[in-house]
Protein backbone atom coordinates (compact mmCIF):
# COMPACT_ATOMS: atom_id res chain seq x y z
CA UNK A 1 0.00 0.00 0.00
CA UNK A 2 1.24 3.51 -0.78
CA UNK A 3 2.81 5.44 2.07
CA UNK A 4 0.50 8.35 1.21
CA UNK A 5 -2.42 6.33 2.57
CA UNK A 6 -0.71 5.58 5.88
CA UNK A 7 -2.07 7.88 8.60
CA UNK A 8 0.44 10.10 10.38
CA UNK A 9 1.28 9.13 13.94
CA UNK A 10 -0.80 10.81 16.62
CA UNK A 11 0.62 14.12 17.73
CA UNK A 12 2.43 14.80 14.44
CA UNK A 13 2.17 18.55 13.75
CA UNK A 14 0.35 19.48 10.55
CA UNK A 15 2.49 21.12 7.86
CA UNK A 16 2.18 24.88 7.75
CA UNK A 17 0.60 26.14 4.54
CA UNK A 18 1.68 29.69 3.94
CA UNK A 19 -0.30 31.92 1.63
CA UNK A 20 1.43 34.60 -0.39
CA UNK A 21 1.36 38.06 1.10
CA UNK A 22 1.40 39.53 -2.41
CA UNK A 23 -1.59 39.53 -4.78
CA UNK A 24 -1.54 37.48 -7.97
CA UNK A 25 -3.47 40.11 -9.93
CA UNK A 26 -1.41 42.74 -11.73
CA UNK A 27 -4.00 45.42 -10.97
CA UNK A 28 -3.95 44.59 -7.25
CA UNK A 29 -0.15 44.37 -7.24
CA UNK A 30 0.16 47.83 -8.78
CA UNK A 31 -2.27 49.27 -6.22
CA UNK A 32 -0.49 47.55 -3.31
CA UNK A 33 2.96 48.67 -4.44
CA UNK A 34 1.78 52.26 -4.77
CA UNK A 35 0.25 52.20 -1.28
CA UNK A 36 3.26 50.51 0.35
CA UNK A 37 5.72 52.87 -1.33
CA UNK A 38 3.76 55.89 -0.07
CA UNK A 39 3.63 54.62 3.51
CA UNK A 40 7.31 53.68 3.53
CA UNK A 41 8.35 57.16 2.42
CA UNK A 42 6.80 58.70 5.56
CA UNK A 43 7.78 55.84 7.87
CA UNK A 44 10.69 55.62 10.32
CA UNK A 45 11.62 52.29 8.75
CA UNK A 46 15.02 52.87 7.07
CA UNK A 47 16.07 52.09 3.52
CA UNK A 48 17.37 48.68 2.56
CA UNK A 49 21.01 48.49 1.54
CA UNK A 50 20.00 47.77 -2.07
CA UNK A 51 16.62 49.52 -2.18
CA UNK A 52 15.79 53.08 -1.24
CA UNK A 53 12.32 54.35 -0.48
CA UNK A 54 12.23 56.48 -3.62
CA UNK A 55 13.35 53.47 -5.69
CA UNK A 56 10.28 51.49 -4.67
CA UNK A 57 8.04 54.46 -5.45
CA UNK A 58 9.59 54.71 -8.92
CA UNK A 59 9.24 50.97 -9.52
CA UNK A 60 5.58 51.05 -8.50
CA UNK A 61 4.85 54.01 -10.80
CA UNK A 62 6.68 52.40 -13.75
CA UNK A 63 4.87 49.10 -13.32
CA UNK A 64 1.47 50.79 -13.13
CA UNK A 65 2.26 52.83 -16.25
CA UNK A 66 3.47 49.86 -18.31
CA UNK A 67 0.53 47.71 -17.20
CA UNK A 68 -1.96 50.40 -18.22
CA UNK A 69 -0.16 51.01 -21.54
CA UNK A 70 -0.12 47.30 -22.39
CA UNK A 71 -3.83 47.05 -21.61
CA UNK A 72 -4.62 50.14 -23.70
CA UNK A 73 -2.61 48.80 -26.66
CA UNK A 74 -4.46 45.50 -26.44
CA UNK A 75 -7.83 47.29 -26.37
CA UNK A 76 -6.85 49.40 -29.37
CA UNK A 77 -5.82 46.35 -31.37
CA UNK A 78 -9.18 44.62 -30.92
CA UNK A 79 -11.28 47.01 -33.09
CA UNK A 80 -8.51 47.07 -35.70
CA UNK A 81 -8.55 43.28 -35.88
CA UNK A 82 -12.34 43.20 -36.14
CA UNK A 83 -12.34 45.72 -38.99
CA UNK A 84 -9.60 43.82 -40.84
CA UNK A 85 -11.69 40.65 -40.59
CA UNK A 86 -14.69 42.53 -41.99
CA UNK A 87 -12.55 43.85 -44.85
CA UNK A 88 -11.31 40.33 -45.58
CA UNK A 89 -14.93 39.29 -46.15
CA UNK A 90 -15.50 42.27 -48.45
CA UNK A 91 -12.39 41.43 -50.43
CA UNK A 92 -13.47 37.81 -50.79
CA UNK A 93 -16.89 38.93 -52.03
CA UNK A 94 -15.41 41.30 -54.61
CA UNK A 95 -12.88 38.73 -55.74
CA UNK A 96 -15.60 36.34 -56.88
CA UNK A 97 -16.81 39.00 -59.33
CA UNK A 98 -13.31 39.64 -60.65
CA UNK A 99 -12.97 35.92 -61.32
CA UNK A 100 -16.29 36.05 -63.19
CA UNK A 101 -14.99 38.92 -65.32
CA UNK A 102 -12.01 36.82 -66.32
CA UNK A 103 -14.20 33.79 -66.98
CA UNK A 104 -16.47 35.88 -69.23
CA UNK A 105 -13.53 37.38 -71.08
CA UNK A 106 -11.70 34.07 -71.54
CA UNK A 107 -12.39 30.39 -71.23
CA UNK A 108 -12.41 29.38 -67.56
CA UNK A 109 -9.07 27.58 -67.68
CA UNK A 110 -7.55 30.35 -69.76
CA UNK A 111 -8.85 32.91 -67.27
CA UNK A 112 -6.98 31.18 -64.47
CA UNK A 113 -3.75 31.82 -66.31
CA UNK A 114 -4.19 35.51 -65.46
CA UNK A 115 -4.75 34.90 -61.73
CA UNK A 116 -1.11 35.60 -60.74
CA UNK A 117 -1.32 38.92 -62.56
CA UNK A 118 -4.26 39.78 -60.29
CA UNK A 119 -2.30 38.76 -57.18
CA UNK A 120 -4.13 35.48 -56.66
CA UNK A 121 -2.39 32.45 -55.22
CA UNK A 122 -3.57 28.93 -54.52
CA UNK A 123 -4.17 28.41 -50.80
CA UNK A 124 -6.30 25.73 -49.21
CA UNK A 125 -7.11 24.25 -52.60
CA UNK A 126 -8.55 27.46 -54.09
CA UNK A 127 -7.28 30.62 -55.76
CA UNK A 128 -7.53 33.61 -53.46
CA UNK A 129 -5.61 36.57 -52.11
CA UNK A 130 -2.73 35.60 -49.78
CA UNK A 131 -3.82 35.15 -46.18
CA UNK A 132 -0.79 36.92 -44.69
CA UNK A 133 -1.48 40.64 -44.28
CA UNK A 134 1.73 41.97 -45.89
CA UNK A 135 1.46 39.62 -48.87
CA UNK A 136 -2.21 40.48 -49.24
CA UNK A 137 -1.38 44.17 -49.49
CA UNK A 138 1.11 43.48 -52.27
CA UNK A 139 -1.48 41.32 -54.03
CA UNK A 140 -4.09 44.09 -53.80
CA UNK A 141 -1.72 46.51 -55.52
CA UNK A 142 -1.23 43.97 -58.33
CA UNK A 143 -5.00 43.47 -58.59
CA UNK A 144 -5.60 47.22 -59.02
CA UNK A 145 -3.07 47.40 -61.85
CA UNK A 146 -4.48 44.29 -63.52
CA UNK A 147 -8.04 45.66 -63.43
CA UNK A 148 -6.93 48.59 -65.56
CA UNK A 149 -4.75 46.46 -67.83
CA UNK A 150 -7.66 44.13 -68.63
CA UNK A 151 -10.25 46.89 -68.93
CA UNK A 152 -12.18 45.91 -65.79
CA UNK A 153 -11.46 49.16 -63.96
CA UNK A 154 -14.80 50.77 -64.89
CA UNK A 155 -16.92 47.80 -63.91
CA UNK A 156 -18.98 47.67 -60.72
CA UNK A 157 -16.27 45.69 -58.95
CA UNK A 158 -13.48 47.57 -60.61
CA UNK A 159 -11.23 50.36 -59.32
CA UNK A 160 -14.03 52.23 -57.50
CA UNK A 161 -14.67 49.13 -55.38
CA UNK A 162 -11.08 48.03 -54.76
CA UNK A 163 -9.25 51.33 -54.31
CA UNK A 164 -10.87 52.50 -51.03
CA UNK A 165 -10.75 48.99 -49.57
CA UNK A 166 -7.06 48.71 -50.40
CA UNK A 167 -6.29 52.10 -48.85
CA UNK A 168 -8.17 51.30 -45.65
CA UNK A 169 -6.61 47.85 -45.49
CA UNK A 170 -3.10 49.30 -45.82
CA UNK A 171 -3.76 51.87 -43.09
CA UNK A 172 -5.18 49.30 -40.68
CA UNK A 173 -2.34 46.84 -41.26
CA UNK A 174 0.19 49.59 -40.55
CA UNK A 175 -1.64 50.68 -37.40
CA UNK A 176 -2.13 47.11 -36.22
CA UNK A 177 1.56 46.34 -36.71
CA UNK A 178 2.56 49.46 -34.77
CA UNK A 179 0.08 48.63 -31.99
CA UNK A 180 1.33 45.06 -31.77
CA UNK A 181 4.91 46.30 -31.48
CA UNK A 182 3.99 48.80 -28.79
CA UNK A 183 2.06 46.17 -26.86
CA UNK A 184 5.03 43.79 -27.04
CA UNK A 185 7.35 46.48 -25.67
CA UNK A 186 4.96 47.36 -22.86
CA UNK A 187 4.31 43.71 -21.96
CA UNK A 188 8.05 43.04 -21.83
CA UNK A 189 8.67 46.08 -19.65
CA UNK A 190 5.72 45.17 -17.46
CA UNK A 191 7.00 41.62 -16.99
CA UNK A 192 10.46 42.78 -15.94
CA UNK A 193 8.94 45.40 -13.68
CA UNK A 194 6.69 42.87 -11.98
CA UNK A 195 9.64 40.63 -11.10
CA UNK A 196 11.54 43.55 -9.59
CA UNK A 197 8.48 44.77 -7.74
CA UNK A 198 7.68 41.39 -6.20
CA UNK A 199 11.31 41.04 -5.11
CA UNK A 200 11.24 44.51 -3.52
CA UNK A 201 7.93 43.99 -1.72
CA UNK A 202 9.01 40.57 -0.47
CA UNK A 203 12.20 42.07 0.93
CA UNK A 204 10.26 44.87 2.58
CA UNK A 205 8.02 42.33 4.34
CA UNK A 206 11.11 40.70 5.87
CA UNK A 207 12.49 44.16 6.65
CA UNK A 208 9.36 44.93 8.68
CA UNK A 209 9.50 41.60 10.48
CA UNK A 210 13.13 42.20 11.42
CA UNK A 211 12.48 45.68 12.82
CA UNK A 212 9.17 44.87 14.53
CA UNK A 213 9.48 41.26 15.74
CA UNK A 214 6.59 41.56 18.19
CA UNK A 215 4.22 43.78 16.21
CA UNK A 216 5.09 42.99 12.61
CA UNK A 217 1.54 41.77 11.80
CA UNK A 218 0.13 45.18 12.71
CA UNK A 219 2.94 46.92 10.84
CA UNK A 220 2.28 44.88 7.71
CA UNK A 221 -1.36 45.93 7.79
CA UNK A 222 -0.38 49.54 8.36
CA UNK A 223 1.84 49.43 5.28
CA UNK A 224 -1.01 48.02 3.18
CA UNK A 225 -0.24 44.31 3.21
CA UNK A 226 -3.83 43.28 3.87
CA UNK A 227 -4.36 39.90 2.22
CA UNK A 228 -8.13 39.95 2.68
CA UNK A 229 -8.33 42.99 0.38
CA UNK A 230 -6.72 41.15 -2.55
Amino acid sequence: MSDSLTPAPAGTPKPIRRTSQLPASEVALAALATTVAGVWQTSELPDLLWLRKEDLAAQAADFARHRAAAEAASDQRTPQARRLQALDKELARGLSFVKNYLAEEHEENEGRAYYPEFGLVKEGGKYTLPAARAERLTALSKLLRALKTHGFDQKKYGTAFWQPLTQEYARLVQESTATAGERSRQVSAKGQGELQLRKALGALIHHLKAHYPDTFAAQLRAFGFQKESY
